[in-house]
């Protein structure tokens, strides 16, 4: 067996990758089990990983998983954690069905509040799914891969919106989001939406059913849930038992399959995966402390969005309040302006903004500079409201970490960018912003305009998974 500084010893090889094996071990000291996870260097996820640690540094919510060493091997980085005893993945225990309405109500709710605690540092979990999710025998509920699970999935949904997924899986054993993010049988959809709770299983109380439509911005008695807040409030506000949790619309169960087996083996497997990913963007957090250390950018990066100031830069901000009615998209289009642009931008991807799945996106060209190569100002969208109307914020799913995006308005065609007024902006955003204009402007054509492109292997690129517009 091999042991580590004279310490930790390798007992059971878990899992293993490319470029990495997570092992069972002990803590010769404190006589104790512990995960070990060995990483070999050169990951090429490093720098997004690294900027994924400097915004995730600090985080001591007891509901995240703990790092307890940090230690260097040879050319390998050797990360001990938490060896979570007892403890069963929320995507293992959906695989035997539903939770009972309680438990879902108080899994989701003790997870929206953890969120909105990070929330207050600009942290987002950006890909909740089961797989993240640990529950303890005792009912302690964890959380892992806090701001750095996008890195690992390429994939980046507000955790309003996972929020709303996980409490969807609570209830009804259907995950509705990403088939590549659970292995659970995936929601019955109606007009490329998944359909409500309430259609798939008999007796889900109203009040769970209306909170999980209002956070993936289906249809429900209330306004939308945009935060992570906003879903820990609306939870607060439904008893922990009683009435509240017993009463139900009537289940409509035409035209939709009930849910077919999942193996457990495949549960525990893509959990154990999960585990080790968590583990992955673990050690690069601590690498990443090492060796760049925090810095002022670190403790608040730009997450959010705000209008620019005088210094032309933006802050964060928690987002539209949850008044704030959605409005409708007529359509969308790419938008990249001659002479500096040739007049199109992967123009067939462009649906993919406005489809209403996180996990599809329009993506911009590759360049050799985050600049858009040096060849322009930019490049982007044109959303048609279909008339002039009053906006008050705009909330954008983006393609990779890192991009500055800006907000335009128009009255009328054709838009061109120099002409289009600038409302709002953010630079160096996370995988999903919030724009206030402040005030609010009247337009028809709004211009989601990126100035600067997230790293991609070979070069830069940006990209729109999703757009919604509201109303002031």
């Amino acid at each position: 067996m091999r042991t580590l500084a004279g310490r930790y010893t390798l007992e059971d090889r878990v899992l293993e990758g490319t470029g990495w094996s997570y092992w069972r071990g002990e803590d010769a000291i404190l006589h104790r089990a512990v995960g070990v996870l060995v990483l070999v260097a050169g990951d090429p996820r490093e720098v997004a990983l690294v900027d994924a640690a400097r915004r995730s540094a600090g985080t001591d919510d007891p509901r995240i998983q703990r790092v307890l060493d940090v230690l260097d091997d040879a050319d390998e980085t050797c990360l001990i954690v938490e060896w979570l005893t007892g403890s069963t993945a929320l995507e293992e225990a959906l695989a035997e069905g539903p939770l009972r309405d309680s438990e879902s109500r108080r899994l989701v709710l003790e997870l929206a509040r953890a969120l909105a605690v990070v929330s207050r540092d600009g942290l987002e979990h950006g890909a909740l799914a089961p797989r993240w999710v640990i529950r303890s025998d005792a009912g302690r509920v964890r959380l892992l891969g806090i701001a750095v699970a996008p890195v690992l999935t390429g994939r980046s949904t507000p955790d309003a919106y996972g929020l709303g997924e996980l409490l969807y899986a609570c209830l009804t054993a259907r995950w509705p989001g990403a088939p590549d993010d659970s292995t659970l049988p995936a929601a019955p959809l109606q007009g490329g939406r998944p359909v409500r709770a309430r259609m798939i299983r008999a007796g889900v109380p109203a009040a769970l059913d209306d909170i999980a439509a209002r956070a993936l911005g289906l249809s429900g008695r209330g306004a939308p849930l945009l935060t992570a807040a906003d879903v820990a409030a609306a939870l607060e506000a439904v008893p922990a038992t009683g009435p509240a949790l017993g009463a139900s619309e009537p289940a409509d169960h035409e035209g939709i399959d009930r849910p077919g087996p999942v193996r457990r083996g495949q549960g525990r497997r893509i959990a154990a995966v999960a585990a080790v990913l968590t583990l992955v963007v673990s050690a690069a957090v601590m690498t990443g402390l090492s060796l760049v250390g925090p810095s002022p950018q670190a403790a608040r990066p730009g997450g959010t969005g705000s209008p620019a100031g005088p210094s032309g830069t933006s802050g964060p901000t928690s987002g539209p309040a949850p008044g704030q009615a959605a409005l409708a998209i007529l359509s969308v289009h790419d938008f990249d302006p001659r002479p500096k642009g040739n007049g199109s931008e992967n123009p067939a991807a462009v649906p993919l903004a406005v489809d209403g799945n996180p996990a599809t996106a329009w993506t911009t060209l590759t360049y050799t500079r985050p600049d858009c190569g040096g060849l322009k100002p930019g490049v982007g969208l044109v959303v048609d409201l279909g008339l002039i109307t009053e906006v008050g914020a705009v909330r954008l799913g983006l393609v990779g970490h890192g991009t500055s995006v800006e907000i335009r308005a128009a009255t009328s065609l054709p838009v061109k960018a120099d002409d289009a007024i600038a409302v709002s902006r953010a630079d160096a955003t996370g995988a999903f912003v919030t724009l206030p204009l402040d005030p609010p402007v009247r337009a028809r054509y709004l211009v989601v305009w990126l100035t600067r492109l997230p790293a991609i292997v070979g070069g830069y690129q940006g990209g729109v998974s999703e757009i919604q517009v509201f109303h002031s």
